[in-house]
């Protein structure tokens, strides 16, 4: 790349929401089951409700902000969070009570949805390769 070109975009945020009041049903599914630290919010949005967690990538962060209005349940607006342990993350979240849908496969991409307890759809993947190397990209 050229020096004088700048760098792409970079992802510093992914906002969802949860329903007002359901903080400790929040916390619990994204601090225990999937392993999240949760980070201080600014004082200015302190009054907001927000809850914001850090991701394992330093600075990439999800903000959870209430609204009542539910997600719909046929919404397929979602988010990808990258685990080493695949089938320890499936075992957790069905043991908490949580569907899994498997995906179509990918290679080199083994994955899974599920839902949080506020409806937002995740995708759970373990990267295993790069499947463009591996000649597996589309023409």
């Amino acid at each position: 790349m050229d020096p004088q070109t700048p760098a792409p975009p970079r992802f510093q945020h992914v906002t969802i929401t949860f329903t007002p009041g359901e903080e400790p049903t929040l916390r619990r599914f994204y601090l225990d089951l999937l392993g999240f630290r949760e980070k201080p919010v600014p004082r200015s949005a302190k009054a907001l409700g927000w809850i914001w967690f850090q991701t394992g990538q330093e600075g990439v962060e999800l903000h959870c902000v209430p609204d009542p209005k539910p997600v719909p349940d046929d919404s397929t607006h979602h988010f990808c969070l990258q685990i080493d342990d695949l089938e320890g993350c499936r075992a957790r979240l069905r043991h908490g009570g949580h569907a899994i849908r498997e995906a179509r496969p990918l290679p080199f991409r083994p994955r899974f949805f599920t839902r949080d307890p506020f409806n937002n759809l995740i995708e759970i993947v373990r990267v295993e390769g790069d499947y463009v190397a591996a000649g597996e990209a589309a023409e």
